[in-house]
């Protein structure tokens, strides 16, 4: 119930908002698309987690670090001895050093092999305002600068959020549910059968960090916001959009 309170809100927001709607700066999203500043900073951030084997170590070294607190805190050093748990602290850190190894690797790689980094009109759909977190759509094709076409998809899934009826909206709808957001998860495309042909990414997105003076400038965009998508799946908010 929680939640449908939150999307009800957030829906009577987006009415409320539509007093002072301005465009995005189309011109200043393209140019940043090139800026080679732009570039390095993304490619890091979008990069972490392209090979998946990345995960690996990481998992295996948080693992053994929560083994080590819990015999701590348990009061097991005795039992298990400090020599065995100073050899896990360090087989820990060595998963970690195999993260960053494979990390590096990968932004390299990327880095390499990317001279643009596409920048895109996103937009919310639905969220948790009370935990600033919300869904959000965005293509990174042909038209991913295209307002018009992400307005176009965000009305046609509004609707089919209140009342899907084929398996195919069903299938939308669920991927919109507000209880299910993950901001750090990876985003997932829409059928391409709803989206015009078109590749169209839902992700999650938190504005908790974010200014006061950005989340007006997004209220004032009709919830449109910035982003940069060197990796589809994987893209990130675009904070210089709005401090350059």
């Amino acid at each position: 119930m929680h939640f449908v309170e939150d999307l009800v809100i957030d829906q009577e927001k987006k009415l409320i908002n539509h007093k002072t709607i301005n465009k995005m700066n189309l011109e200043k999203l393209k140019k940043l698309e090139t800026d080679s500043s732009i570039i390095n900073k993304y490619v890091g951030v979008s990069s972490f987690g392209k090979d998946r084997i990345v995960y690996l170590p990481l998992v295996i070294g948080i693992g053994i670090l929560m083994f080590v607190a819990m015999a701590f805190l348990s009061d097991l050093t005795e039992t298990i001895g400090m020599t065995m748990l100073i050899s896990l602290v360090v087989l820990a850190l060595l998963c970690f050093g195999m993260v960053k190894i494979i990390a590096n690797n990968t932004k390299k790689k990327l880095l390499a092999a990317t001279n643009i980094a596409p920048t895109c009109v996103a937009k919310k759909i639905v969220g948790n305002s009370a935990e600033e977190a919300f869904y959000c759509i965005y293509t990174t094709n042909e038209g991913r600068h295209d307002e018009t076409f992400i307005d176009r998809m965000a009305e046609k899934i509004d609707l089919i959020i209140a009342n899907p009826q084929t398996q195919v909206e069903k299938e939308i709808a669920i991927l919109f549910r507000p209880d299910f957001i993950k901001p750090n998860e990876f985003a997932k495309k829409l059928p391409l059968s709803f989206t015009e042909n078109k590749e169209v990414w839902r992700k999650q997105i938190s504005f908790v960090a974010t200014s006061k003076e950005i989340k007006e400038k997004i209220r004032e965009e009709d919830d449109k916001f910035a982003m940069v998508a060197i990796i589809p799946e994987n893209a990130r908010f675009l904070t210089d959009y709005y401090t350059q």
